[in-house]
């Protein structure tokens, strides 16, 4: 009787086993699916974020540059350009600071340059009046660092956006501690 009723039992058990091993494997394979997805979700809001304070960086250099070239264009200097002068100023120290935690280094550095380009062209003026007007003298001044910044802002996002991007959180506010010491303002 064993021997009539053995084959069949071990063809249940041999299915059932099968049945089951490749539930779980379904499963586990489902379960990696889907942090995939879940990973690739949040890679692409941490990118938009940064997309955003990069964006929100150069809109406050823009209007930085509009206030140096009303003072130095119109001549104006009464409080309420100072006031402006001074709100433009934060803005673009304070969306840089923004830069600072949520981009790379390089990206950070970029950023402060053109703050400090920005921040000069203001307070100094955009140099010897010549021939050319001094908003486009004021443009000069600004634009090279803009344009470093720009660059390294659009590779930054793209080859984050790629997957070989930088870290998640810049090197000086790593850790572990392998970041250079953040630079002073």
């Amino acid at each position: 009787m064993w021997t009539t009723s053995l084959p069949p039992f071990i063809g249940v058990v041999l299915g059932t086993v099968a049945s089951l091993v490749g539930q779980f494997l379904q499963g586990r394979a489902s379960e990696r699916a889907e942090a995939r997805s879940s990973e690739r979700e949040r890679a692409e809001a941490r990118r938009n974020e940064r997309l955003t304070h990069l964006v929100a960086f150069l809109c406050a250099v823009q209007e930085a540059e509009r206030v140096a070239v009303d003072r130095y264009q119109h001549n104006e200097t009464d409080t309420q350009w100072q006031m402006r002068a001074r709100q433009a100023l934060d803005r673009v120290w304070v969306t840089q600071k923004t830069i600072h935690m949520v981009c790379a280094s390089e990206v950070n550095e970029a950023a402060r340059e053109a703050a400090f380009a920005v921040q000069d062209v203001i307070r100094k003026g955009p140099g010897e009046a010549g021939e050319q007007p001094q908003d486009e003298m004021v443009w000069q001044a600004i634009s090279p660092s803009r344009r470093a910044y720009l660059d390294v802002a659009a590779t930054y996002l793209s080859e984050v956006e790629h997957g070989a991007g930088g870290p998640t959180m810049p090197p000086e506010l790593r850790p572990d501690g392998t970041g250079p010491t953040p630079a002073a303002r």
